[in-house]
Formats: C-alpha cells, structure tokens, sequence
C-alpha cells in the first residue's frame, strides 16, 4: 500500500499516472481540510468526473488512506455514502518554537494530537545548538510515540520573527548563513515549512477556527509581545516577502519612552503587550503599590508573569484590573489604524493575553469607539479564539498540508 511518492518515482510515472497521482493526492488535500465528504461533495473540489473519481477513491481505500464514514444526510433516495482519511494513514511533526519554551506535537491525519511534549525550556536565541537541542526533543518524541518515521510526512515549524516562509528564512530570529527551514529539513530528512507563530495561528482559525468562511478577518497573537495574522479577501495574506502583519512595530508613543525589543522606542508592543503588563506591574511593586500581585509574588518583582497578573485581576485586586485595562486601551487605539484602513469584519483575539477576557475586550472596544468612525464598527465582532494554546501547532500541521501535499512522499504503510 502506498500513499505519496518520492519526486524519483514521480519521472518515471507516464502522464496520464502524473495526473491520476495527483488527483489522488487532491482528494487526500480535500477530505483532510474538509472532514468526511461523499462523491458529490470531492467532485465540487475538483475537476473529476464521478466514474473517475470512484475509481480513485476504491485505490485510496485499497491504499489504506480513506475509508467510508457511513451515510450523509439526504433530501429523497439512497443517503450519499461519505468517504474520509483513516485516522493513522499518515502523521504531521508540529513545533512551537516560542521565546523561552517551545512545545512539540504529532498529528494524525485526522488532526488529533497522538503524542507531546510540552513547555520545554529553551530560550530563542541565535545558536545553532537549539536545533540540535529541538531535534533531540522531537527524536524522543518520535521515539515514545511507537510511529514509524517514514510515515511522518514532514515537520511544521513555527516561531516569532520575521520568517519568510518562502525562503525558509528568519530574519531576525535564528538567522545562520543557511536558511533555518534547510537546517531543520537536514536534520530530519523530511520535507520542512516555517512560518510566523501569529501567521501559524491566523492559518488555523482560517481552516478549522471562528475564521472559516470568514473574508477579512485580523487574527492577533497576544504574548509577550504582539503578532498578526491576516485573511484578506478570503485568503492568508503574508505580503510580498511574506513579512506582513508587523503590527507590533507601529510608532505609538513618543521615541523617548521604552525601548522595544526590535531595537526602536515608542512602538505599539511596549505599551500593548505582556511583556508592557508585567513591566508595569513590577514598576508598582518598586513602587510601593497596594496590589494582591505584591503577596502573590511574595514582594519579588523577579516572579511577575503575565499568568500572575491575570489570576490576580480574576482574584478581584483593582490594581492588575487597572493596568489591564490600560493595555487593552493602547493595544484597542493601535486596531483602531487597523479598523479604519482594512475594514475587517471580524477580530480574533488568542494567546496568553487573551486569557484576560472581557477585561482586555472592554478598554478595547472603548478605545475603537474614541478613534474609529462609528460606521466601521458597527458589524465588526472582536471575539476570543477557541482553539487555545494549541492553535499554533494545529497551524503547522496545516501548513505542511498546503504547502507539501504536491510534493512530498507518504511512504509505505
């Protein structure tokens, strides 16, 4: 049994096998991004005709890649029969690469996590030693989870920076004279993709998130600092080197005030973001604040965490409700510049900050009623993500899907 094979095989196919391989491989594409489909349904997908497409779904099957899910729905006759993936056909290494931890992952063809390994303390920084380290972690992962390696398709690889997921480049993270995507696919002899951590989180909310069907939406990755993803018109928009979306980076205050991690003063992320929150929170310790946070902290500034300061807003203590507002006004008069030049119809809300709730949604939508012209507001929902702290990892896998699917080998089961 077979599923994708390598580019070798691929010349010496002749061209009508070239064709029937690659539809094959459409189908796998359709019902992967889809859920279970009956015939009529792939066929709206793709330009197939129903005998053709029944021939290759009974080779799929044969394969060991779909199988039938039962009967669908039906308005008069026979209930169409739905085909979908087996649940182990294939499977998809996904890593996090976060700024201190990074989480790995392996996905079945039915998107569900088979094996993790999560939050493992590894500090980003440019040493070629962290891929030896991630590739170690991602070895044992493999390892414990029992599967044979040659059926993982290929690795989807997320992180903070400037990536240029074409080039496989990070600008300003991991940047080694070879591309890191390259330095990655050498060390696991698979096919690798890289992207953005707030792209690879606007990716899933797009295909599996509140941003299906949607045609602009704006998808913002609240950590400790602040990342964009974007579905313009219907499609993920990266820019013409793939670096849009840079929103954190926009002049806000006045370049006398915090410096930013990109090196600039007076960008949006320094008053906006979980590293502005707890820089905040500490700076009223120091000060001699009343504040829960003080006793939670055990009065060491050093123990701040976001996490710490959300708990404490939840706990009641006016003080963290205060400086979370705060953010959420600044981060809400940055989306209104968004709002009035993108005219979205919808804003995701995910990451750690996010937790916040109503207490960051609420200075948000107050600052987008000082600053916004009323009209564009009027239909714009800004919401939570409900994918969680996995949605970066799910947006990997998603990615090694679009990306690979035409080229990559699915080896023998």
């Amino acid at each position: 049994m077979t599923l994708f094979f390598s580019d070798g095989f691929l010349n010496k196919l002749t061209r009508v096998g070239l064709k029937k391989h690659f539809q094959k491989k459409k189908i796998v594409r359709t019902l992967y991004l889809n859920g279970p489909l009956s015939q009529a349904e792939i066929i709206s997908f793709l330009e197939v005709s129903a005998p053709k497409l029944q021939g290759l779904l009974e080779e799929l099957i044969n394969e060991g890649i779909i199988e039938i899910r039962g009967s669908g729905s039906s308005k008069g006759g026979r209930p169409p029969v739905l085909y979908g993936l087996k649940k182990n056909a294939f499977f998809v290494l996904s890593i996090h690469i976060g700024k201190y931890v990074t989480d790995l992952a392996l996905f079945n063809s039915t998107n569900k996590q088979v094996k993790s390994i999560k939050k493992i303390a590894l500090p980003l920084k440019a040493d070629y030693s962290l891929i030896e380290k991630i590739y170690d972690c991602a070895s044992k992962l493999i390892e414990e989870s029992g599967i044979d390696e040659s059926r993982i398709l290929g690795v989807g690889i997320d992180m903070p920076g400037l990536v240029d997921s074409e080039a496989g480049i990070n600008h300003n993270n991991l940047n080694f004279e070879k591309p890191v995507r390259d330095l990655f696919a050498e060390k696991f002899g698979k096919p690798v993709v890289i992207e953005n951590d707030a792209k690879a989180r606007a990716l899933a909310e797009f295909r599996f998130g509140k941003a299906k069907g949607k045609k602009n939406v704006l998808v913002l990755y609240l950590s400790w600092g602040i990342g964009m993803g974007m579905i313009l018109n219907g499609k993920p928009y990266r820019g013409a080197r793939g670096l849009s979306g840079e929103f954190a980076h926009i002049p806000m205050t006045d370049e006398r005030a915090y410096l930013c991690s990109c090196g600039k003063r007076g960008c949006l992320e320094t008053v906006a973001s979980g590293s502005a929150l707890t820089r905040m929170a500490k700076e009223a310790l120091e000060n001699g604040e009343m504040t829960l946070i003080k006793e939670m902290a055990n009065n060491n500034a050093g123990k701040i965490t976001q996490s710490l300061v959300l708990e404490a807003a939840k706990r009641g203590d006016q003080f963290a409700i205060s400086i979370i507002s705060k953010v959420g006004f600044d981060l809400g008069k940055g989306i209104s510049s968004l709002v009035q030049i993108l005219n979205p119809e919808m804003i995701i809300l995910s990451g750690p900050l996010a937790n916040a709730g109503s207490y960051l949604t609420t200075s948000i939508e107050q600052a987008l009623q000082q600053y916004t012209f009323a009209i564009m507001t009027e239909d714009l929902e800004i919401t939570l993500s409900e994918l969680k702290a996995d949605a970066n990892l799910l947006g990997n896998v998603i990615n090694v899907m679009e990306n690979f699917i035409s080229t990559m080998k699915i080896s023998s089961l």
